[in-house]
């Protein structure tokens, strides 16, 4: 090495000394932390489009004297959706999985598309353990084929109307008001800055923060007004009730130039009660959002057939 590239790869390692310490030693927004990460979660919703990715893992035992004893499993899932047009949805998504209980279970790997005329799927494999079994004509018919199911028009129009879209200018009332109730509500308590990391080649701003209980619950309780249910306050005592019987804490990204949320990495505790009659364990997850309001497209299979109603039916779903 002569001494110019001596010279070069010193000033090259000195850069990255001081890019390592300015991430280490970043400065926390002046903002309330609480503030930052759900402002992040609104700006999540409102994104016209983009990349994903959704790491599960559960490890859970089942409740005293009851069987299964013990279930496991491993979803990966990855894709990308668009919602800048609520009549022209575009959603990518291939997912990989595998469940046991006790000895028994299976795993698959699958691909999903949908756009405004059609949805398509593929079973790229499907397996059982155990005493499960996949009859074999069952795949030879499904695995390995792509299928589609027509959207009916009627149907796609309804279907804009339930789902969120970041297009505020034609959201119908009830779209309307659904957003600012998600504005409004703080789903997060105990948030604390603990500083900064890279996501996706976005430094962000690195929270841990315990989920409201409460708060969600509310936000649970209000949306379902909205859709026009009524909520008495015994199913609300209910469902807090319920609640108490899990814990969700985690970390959580908010893109310093973005200010979108855009990585959760948190865990679910299931707690058992005294008397063992309810499940325990932990559900690990972990989500990524990326490549915000970039252009989706959806390849559509060109060799795609009817989806087969009566040999779906026959899978032990």
């Amino acid at each position: 090495m002569n001494k110019f590239s001596k010279v070069l790869a010193a000033t090259g390692l000195v850069a990255m000394s001081l890019g390592l310490v300015a991430c280490q030693t970043a400065t926390a927004p002046t903002e309330d932390p609480g503030v930052v990460l759900q402002k992040g979660l609104t700006k999540l919703m409102e994104v016209s489009s983009n990349s994903y990715s959704v790491n599960l893992q559960g490890d859970l035992k089942g409740p005293a004297g009851e069987e299964p004893e013990k279930v496991t499993f491993k979803l990966a899932a990855s894709g990308s959706m668009e919602a800048k047009d609520a009549m022209d949805p575009k959603f990518n998504l291939s997912i990989k999985g595998d469940m046991m209980a006790d000895a028994d279970g299976g795993n698959l790997e699958a691909a999903f598309r949908m756009n405004k005329e059609a949805i398509y799927l593929s079973l790229m494999s499907l397996e059982g353990k155990g005493e499960v079994t996949i009859p074999e004509e069952i795949k030879a018919e499904l695995v390995g084929k792509w299928w589609t199911m027509p959207i009916p028009p009627e149907a796609l129009e309804e279907l804009a109307k339930s789902v969120p879209t970041s297009d505020t200018e034609n959201m119908t009332e009830d779209q309307k008001k659904m957003k600012e109730l998600l504005d409004q509500t703080k789903f997060f308590k105990d948030v604390v800055y603990k500083g900064s990391e890279n996501v996706s080649g976005e430094p962000s701003h690195h929270y841990t923060a315990v989920l409201d209980k409460d708060a969600f619950a509310t936000f649970v309780a209000k949306a379902a007004e909205l859709q026009g249910e009524t909520v008495s306050q015994a199913e609300i005592d209910e469902m807090k009730a319920g609640m108490e019987m899990f814990d969700f804490s985690g970390d959580f990204y908010v893109g310093q130039n973005s200010g979108i949320l855009n990585k959760v990495k948190g865990v679910f505790t299931l707690k058992a009660t005294a008397d063992g009659d309810s499940p325990s364990g932990t559900v690990t997850v972990e989500a990524t959002a990326a490549d915000f309001n970039k252009p989706v497209t959806v390849e559509v299979p060109a060799d795609a057939q009817p989806i087969p109603m009566e040999m779906l039916g026959a899978l032990p779903l």
